[in-house]
């Protein structure tokens, strides 16, 4: 994992903790990628679409990433900030 998938990681569990009471590793996984999806920065292009229209994981990606949703923008910049601080 580089660095700024690893700030990405850390944004995805403080909000994550912030919004569930018990946070699952899956779902820290999708809010972590769909950060990095938008920084352009994904393993897969387009990750949020791919995800959400998976017959197995959509609902679950549409739930974690319906949340992040109107706080995407804050996200990705927290994530941005964060991996620039640490380099």
């Amino acid at each position: 994992m580089n660095d700024l998938a690893k700030a990405a990681d850390a944004t995805a569990r403080e909000f994550l903790a912030g919004t569930y009471r018990t946070v699952r590793e899956f779902d820290v996984t999708l809010a972590r990628n769909a950060i990095l999806d938008c920084l352009f920065s994904a393993e897969e292009p387009d990750f949020i679409r791919d995800v959400a229209d998976h017959p197995i994981y959509g609902p679950d990606a549409r739930r974690v990433i319906g949340r992040m949703a109107p706080h995407m923008v804050e996200l990705a910049g927290r994530t941005a900030t964060g991996w620039r601080a640490a380099a």
